[in-house]
């Protein structure tokens, strides 16, 4: 009688015992999940074509994808530069609605440089010639026959850009690259092309 007794007394506790495990893992699993939905992650791309007002489009090249991010009135966009092109920073959490931005940081770099860079020409210095830099690598030049600009790239320091061209004159061409950077002097932006230390001045619009 005793025996049987306590086999029923540890058949009780043996339950008992799995009811709490499986309470407390279910608590767990729920805590868990609970602290993945309030998390934020961060990715990085390229700000995409698609982009808007309130939509943010971001291409990634590792792997190849398009993230799609919606912008509301608490978004930091503070610092950012939505332009095509520019690399970017979103740090997001993920809801109901979609993938809801936090902050978006751009390269100011990048967004500096676009816009068209001029000199007085020293032939007829009532004109003006320079570079017109574009969004997605992509540049002109000014008023420049013999020095044909072509693209332009971020050089991975900051305020600091690397252009690409052509140089034609006497029936010989060849490429050429000139490191730029770009400083505020004033209420001024100005790039100078390292080596010869030529300055361009940034236009307003």
């Amino acid at each position: 009688m005793e025996r049987i007794i306590m086999k029923q007394l540890s058949v009780i506790i043996t339950i008992a015992v799995t009811i709490f495990t499986l309470g407390s893992c279910a608590s767990k699993s729920n805590q868990s999940n609970s602290k993945s939905q309030s998390t934020n992650d961060t990715v990085f791309g390229l700000v995409g074509p698609g982009s808007a007002m309130h939509t943010l489009q971001l291409c990634q090249s590792h792997p190849i994808d398009t993230l799609w991010f919606y912008i509301d009135d608490s978004t930091n966009v503070s610092n950012a530069n939505l332009l095509i092109g520019n690399p970017t920073e979103v740090i997001f959490r993920k809801t109901k609605q979609g993938n809801e931005a936090i902050k978006i940081v751009g390269n100011s770099t990048y967004a500096n440089a676009i816009g068209q860079w001029t000199m007085p020409d020293p032939i007829a210095p009532d004109k003006v010639m320079g570079i017109d830099i574009e969004i997605n690598g992509i540049a002109h030049s000014i008023r420049m026959a013999t020095l044909v600009y072509k693209s332009w790239e971020l050089s991975g320091e900051k305020n600091q850009i690397i252009l690409h061209g052509e140089s034609i004159g006497n029936g010989v061409s060849f490429n050429f690259t000139d490191t730029a950077t770009i400083a505020t002097v004033g209420n001024e932006q100005i790039l100078t092309l390292q080596g010869n230390n030529i300055q361009y001045k940034k236009q307003a619009f």
